[in-house]
């Protein structure tokens, strides 16, 4: 006696299509978890930021050398100076310019770079000296460049990106990590805006898209479970 399989209709695979597709909202609602967790995160830090700019200033080379920039108001005195160079593809106000930095020697022996401010295109080719006497800024971290292939890297001239480990190796003390921007900055120098490198509303809007997509799914597969028992009781 021959025993015929089950034939597997696409009624029959409605309840599996639809287990997967629950599964499968997991997917979505995991990342939009972790997206809002790095929201607060950042938020976190944006906070932080922004109470370090409310406390008093304090002397840079009294701060450890190996501590971590946090946007703090910082001031310093100038005891030697390196020549300073430009960063292209500075783009202030929709106006394309560089950015001058120059690494300065404070009186502890150590050495930290100063952003002097942003200078519109057409850019003269000679560069203005140091101001005198006592300078202030806030301490941020690095920026991170956005580099193509042929990009120019290097500590003189004008370049896209400042080559650190290079500048590093040529200066006479240790180079302290973070940059200074100058507050206030004289003319004709305007001062480049500090603030983070990062959006905590990006993440909170990404972890939106990835809730809404999750609930489609959901709604996707009790959809094709409310057709599976409408089939069913219309069948019986």
């Amino acid at each position: 006696m021959t025993v015929t399989p089950p034939v597997s209709t696409p009624q029959s695979r409605r309840p599996r299509s639809a287990a997967w597709l629950l599964l499968l909202a997991l997917l979505p609602l995991a990342l939009a978890v972790w997206q809002y967790q790095r929201g607060q995160q950042r938020s976190a830090q944006l906070a932080a930021f922004e109470r370090a700019a409310n406390l008093p200033p304090r002397h840079l080379a009294e701060i450890a050398r190996d501590a971590a920039p946090n946007g703090q108001r910082v001031w310093l005195t100038v005891r030697d100076s390196a020549p300073s160079l430009r960063l292209a593809g500075a783009v202030l106000n929709g106006r394309d310019g560089v950015r001058e930095w120059q690494a300065v020697q404070l009186v502890d022996g150590s050495w930290v770079v100063v952003d002097r401010g942003w200078l519109p295109r057409p850019v003269g080719i000679m560069s203005l000296p140091l101001p005198t006497g006592r300078l202030s800024g806030r301490w941020v971290a690095r920026p991170a460049p956005y580099l193509l292939s042929k990009a120019r890297i290097g500590i003189e001239g004008e370049v896209d990106a400042l080559d650190w480990p290079a500048l590093a190796a040529t200066l006479p003390g240790p180079l302290r990590t973070g940059l200074v921007v100058l507050e206030p900055t004289l003319r004709p120098y305007t001062t480049w805006p500090v603030q983070p490198g990062f959006d905590p509303q990006r993440h909170y809007a990404y972890a939106l898209q990835w809730l809404l997509l999750a609930v489609g799914v959901v709604i996707g597969a009790l959809v094709m479970i409310r057709r599976q028992h409408g089939v069913q009781h219309s069948g019986d």
